[in-house]
């Protein structure tokens, strides 16, 4: 029994001397890293089940996916601080959310980061919408009081902003980050109003450090996709025989 004591005494005391703040300055780690090529190579055999179930549904899913919905006048890609492609995204949220909801939408915002891909010049395939909106975000609505809009679009003056409808111009201060003008439907921030925001629910649970929409005093769940916005605003464009359009029209600028 004291001989177990002993052993149990010794290894506390290595334990704290090795854990004091004089030895672990004296420790000294080294490491060894490589740089793997992840190829198929690494991948597991996929199971016979799984492979029956794609091969039932692929040739159905392809020839969906290769379905064209629209013609695009011109190519469209993403880029700060507004582009066509991000500013057509915007404005589908806006208009789609207005018409969920029976009710007007002050302005809509979506984040940069999540298209993934350029629209294409001329034909729009289903495929291309599921390429440029990867992810499986949901439109929602909300009611944000007007001081939380302003802080919104302060941290989007000191940060990055994001992608934002045409009811808004936001002109910022490039030198001090500063706002030094913000106009929502051609008017000042009203700090007493409750705006409507059409947004994603990536942005509302503060994504991407949008976090001023936690303010949310109201949020209207549509249960459907920015996808499907982007789908629907196209199909408005076929169904009158218009080529897909969007403009750059300086709703975001900065200025010396």
């Amino acid at each position: 029994m004291r001989f177990i004591t002993k052993i149990f005494i010794a290894t506390i005391v290595l334990v704290l001397y090795f854990a004091s703040p004089s030895m672990a300055q004296n420790l000294r780690y080294s490491y060894k890293a490589e740089r793997v090529l992840m190829d198929k190579s690494h991948d597991e055999p996929a199971e016979p089940v799984v492979q029956a179930i794609i091969a039932r549904y692929k040739p159905e899913m392809d020839r969906k996916m290769q379905e064209v919905i629209g013609v695009s006048e011109v190519e469209m890609r993403s880029s700060r601080p507004e582009s066509l492609l991000s500013n057509f995204a915007a404005d589908a949220l806006v208009e789609f959310a207005a018409k969920r909801s029976g009710s007007k939408v002050d302005f809509g915002l979506t984040n940069f980061g999540g298209i993934r891909a350029a629209l294409p010049g001329g034909s729009i395939r289903l495929y291309d919408v599921y390429s440029i909106f990867p992810f499986e975000n949901y439109v929602v609505i909300l009611d944000l009081p007007g001081k939380s809009v302003k802080a919104l679009f302060e941290s989007f003056a000191r940060n990055r902003v994001e992608a934002l409808s045409g009811n808004v111009k936001l002109v910022i201060d490039e030198d001090d980050r500063e706002i030094e003008e913000l106009l929502i439907n051609g008017e000042k921030l009203d700090m007493s109003k409750i705006y409507r925001i059409a947004t994603i629910d990536f942005l509302l649970s503060g994504g991407d450090n949008v976090v001023a929409l936690k303010d949310a005093v109201k949020v209207e769940e549509t249960g459907l996709l920015i996808r499907d916005a982007i789908i629907e605003k196209i199909a408005s464009f076929s169904a009158s025989g218009a080529k897909v359009t969007a403009r750059i029209d300086g709703r975001v600028q900065y200025e010396d």
